[in-house]
């Protein structure tokens, strides 16, 4: 069971190639530890790129800021 789990609206992600670069990335440093959510819609068009870790929504998120919440979180959660 991963440690955290990380939706984004697919469209949205994949419409960033550097923010859909650095999901790669972090799915591939983090195996088994991060589990990734593709929904159709977020209903978050006004704050893209969205993402929610867990339950926590955070909007217009940068690849820079993604890599850091990842890590805090799994911190957090005492997985590294």
């Amino acid at each position: 069971m991963a440690a955290i789990e990380l939706t984004v609206c697919r469209l949205c992600a994949r419409s960033r190639p550097d923010l859909w670069q650095t999901l790669a990335r972090l799915r591939a440093d983090h195996p088994g530890k991060l589990r990734v959510v593709e929904l159709d819609c977020m209903a978050a068009c006004d704050d893209v790129p969205a993402i929610m870790i867990d339950f926590d929504y955070f909007p217009r998120v940068t690849p820079q800021q993604l890599i850091e919440l990842v890590q805090s979180r799994l911190r957090e959660v005492k997985v590294e």
